[in-house]
């Protein structure tokens, strides 16, 4: 092997290869038959690189912390909005106390304003209707009680 930078004769009647002056050879390198054009160098080595893995982790776990924060606070003003706007329904009705005519029972009504419609009521109106049940009832019973007390009965 041949580790110097001088070429190589060749014995046989072939070509001999030329002397290049614009290579210099550095220690470590090895000697190549190749043609002049067909010839490398190495390149100058630059700065190391430095590659910091922990760094773009943390980077990357910040910008995913700040899209779930992001998401989050659209969420909250999302159901913050929901609520306000439920609220304003809540208080866009007007009250007012009705006494029901079947079972004299004081009634309170909530009223959409832009409708009428009664949207809430307190007893509902299945509480009214058992009221005005049981009143009949009771009614019927006295009647039937007090149509039986003017029977005189006489036995001899």
């Amino acid at each position: 092997m041949d580790f110097g930078g001088a070429p190589r004769m060749i014995a046989t009647g072939a070509a001999q290869a030329t002397v290049r002056t614009d290579i210099a050879i550095q220690p470590g390198s090895a000697p190549v038959e190749l043609p002049a054009e067909k010839t490398v160098q190495s390149a100058a080595a630059g700065e190391a690189l430095q590659l910091d893995i922990r760094a773009r982790a943390n980077e990357k776990r910040q910008e995913q912390a700040q899209y779930r924060q992001n998401q989050d606070d659209a969420v909250n003003r999302e159901r913050t909005e929901a609520a306000y706007q439920k609220q304003e329904r809540r208080e866009a009705v007007d009250r007012r106390l009705v006494i029901d005519s079947k079972t004299h029972s004081i009634v309170l009504q909530k009223t959409d304003p832009d409708t009428g419609e009664t949207v809430e009521q307190l007893p509902d109106e299945t509480m009214l209707k058992l009221r005005a049940f049981s009143r009949d009832l009771i009614e019927r019973a006295r009647e039937t009680t007090m149509s039986s007390s003017h029977v005189v009965e006489r036995t001899a």
